[in-house]
């Protein structure tokens, strides 16, 4: 197979894989609106909704946002899977707030050539989409891809490398996000349930 086919091939496996994940996406849209130092006031979440990004955990080189995952759209989405399986799936997107903590992640995934390090400068956030199991304590990495300055995917960096992780595994600062993540979600997920019971219970007597 000629250079240029193997070219277009993988380009077209990335672009089907951001539109599987993200529905709706155009190749290379943009993900997060960014803020005074690069803080994301608005994020694209799955359900190709812009909201306010929850900042669930950080240290002195990364923060860490989810989605809000308050909102009914969100919450409609996951709320069979997390019914039936106790699982749901959402994007996290971590600010860069040093080079050098990009450079790892670079290196983490093998690509700790000159090239890809001295991308890190144009990188401002890492997004990834996860299904959390909150019963078995993992973590599931489906996608995970680099974010330029300006909130867009890098197409090159898209990965899917269907990562599977109990909680004690990850870091301490992402152990803290999902821990501070399912404390939300489970405390929403009761309360989008209760709505729903609410207004059938109503429709029945009605």
């Amino acid at each position: 197979m000629g250079l240029q086919k193997r070219r277009y091939l993988e380009v077209f496996r990335i672009a089907s894989l951001l539109i599987l994940l993200f529905p709706g996406m155009s190749f290379g849209q943009q993900v997060v609106q960014r803020g005074p130092f690069g803080k994301p006031t608005q994020v694209l979440d799955e359900t190709q909704q812009w909201t306010i990004p929850l900042l669930v955990s950080s240290d002195r080189d990364v923060e860490i946002y989810i989605p809000d995952v308050t909102t009914t759209t969100w919450l409609s989405r996951n709320y069979s899977d997390f019914q039936n399986r106790g699982t749901y799936t959402l994007s996290t997107f971590t600010l860069y707030r040093t080079v050098n903590a990009c450079r790892a992640n670079q290196i983490s995934w093998g690509m700790g050539d000159a090239a890809h390090l001295d991308a890190c400068n144009d990188i401002g956030y890492r997004v990834r989409q996860i299904r959390i199991d909150p019963n078995q304590k993992s973590a599931q990495i489906l996608m995970a891809a680099m974010v330029d300055q300006d909130g867009q995917i890098d197409p090159e960096s898209v990965q899917e490398p269907s990562t599977f992780r109990t909680w004690d595994q990850l870091g301490a600062t992402t152990q803290n996000a999902i821990l501070k993540t399912n404390e939300i979600v489970t405390r929403q997920m009761r309360i989008y349930d209760a709505k729903i019971h609410n207004d059938h219970s109503h429709g029945a007597i009605r």
